[in-house]
């Protein structure tokens, strides 16, 4: 059986799974600033050995973002390392915030939010090459 890698940064916990999906999890209560958010951002292509990856970002928990840490995320730092994002909350606040940053910054690259882990793997799966 293949060990998991988990990487634990200021502000989530990653690790690639069994199905190669890059699983991302915020840390309870972090507040992600651009420092942070930069350090984290880096560690990706590292657990992905440089390849583009189909992300499940588990946002969950509590947390807090800067402006200067979102306008970084609105820039598209993510969209060169994905091929698709499922965003899983259970929050109103982040449904908003993601709704609002897909429908008005446009990513280059599929997004889509979920309250269902599921359902955002069910939807993640579509992009998998056969």
């Amino acid at each position: 059986m293949q060990n998991i890698k988990i990487v634990k940064t200021k502000i989530n916990k990653k690790y690639v799974d069994k199905e190669g999906f890059l699983r991302i999890k915020v840390i309870d209560g972090v507040h992600i600033d651009l420092p942070a958010l930069k350090e984290d951002a880096a560690v990706n292509m590292t657990l992905t050995n440089n390849q583009k990856a189909l992300a499940l970002y588990d946002s969950r928990a509590f947390f807090t973002i800067d402006q200067e840490a979102r306008d970084y995320v609105k820039s598209g730092i993510t969209d060169p390392t994905r091929i698709a994002t499922a965003v899983l909350t259970d929050k109103l606040a982040t449904t908003l915030l993601v709704n609002f940053f897909i429908r008005f910054n446009k990513p280059s690259t599929p997004m889509k939010m979920f309250t269902c882990e599921k359902k955002a793997l069910q939807w993640l799966r579509k992009f998998q090459k056969k």
